[in-house]
């Protein structure tokens, strides 16, 4: 019977496919997207991550900087170099404190408005007795963190470079090179 049945079912679908009837009214028109603070519509991720190299000198006052756009509420963070390990960079966020020497502490920290950056050097010692292994050829990576990013996942550990980069979807090849001066 039940056999039976099944093959009645199955002929109705093959005999009788299902018909479109004609066009009904237009429905209402949808919501717009959010709105940004400007009144734009969305918001756009575009260069998050930044990296450039960097000398930091006596002419320079071991100070370094850019100009770049920062959104209200978002959080900038700085990543220094500190090394390789298995072919990997190693990444610490600053600030951070090294000791270059006996007795010596050797800072790198940073600040930023909504239009600038700056990131330097401070010591208890006269920076211009380091080596040039603290003060030359230094890499760096400025992450750029929209505030709703962090108000979304506020276990996210910033001061671990890689779970940054994983939790805001971006590759090496995404990062953009930043001229510091």
């Amino acid at each position: 019977m039940k056999k039976i049945l099944l093959l009645v079912l199955m002929s109705g679908i093959m005999l009788f496919p299902a018909c479109e009837g004609p066009e009904g009214p237009q429905g209402p028109p949808g919501q717009d997207g959010l709105d940004g603070e400007d009144g734009e519509d969305g918001i756009e991720l575009l260069n998050l991550v930044f990296e450039g190299q960097v000398n930091f000198t006596e002419e320079n006052d071991f100070v370094i900087g850019s100009q770049l756009e920062i959104s209200p509420g978002a959080n900038l963070l700085v990543f220094l170099e500190v090394g390789q390990a298995e072919g990997n960079s190693v990444w610490r966020l600053l600030p951070q404190n090294f000791y270059p020497f006996e007795g010596a502490m050797l800072t790198y920290n940073y600040q930023y408005t909504a239009t600038v950056f700056i990131v330097f050097m401070e010591g208890n010692f006269d920076l211009t007795e380091l080596d040039p292994e603290w003060t030359e050829n230094q890499t760096l990576r400025i992450v750029v963190l929209p505030g709703f990013m962090i108000e979304e996942n506020s276990r996210l550990d910033l001061n671990n470079y890689e779970a940054v980069m994983n939790y805001i979807g971006m590759e090496e090849e995404d990062i953009v090179n930043l001229e510091l001066k």
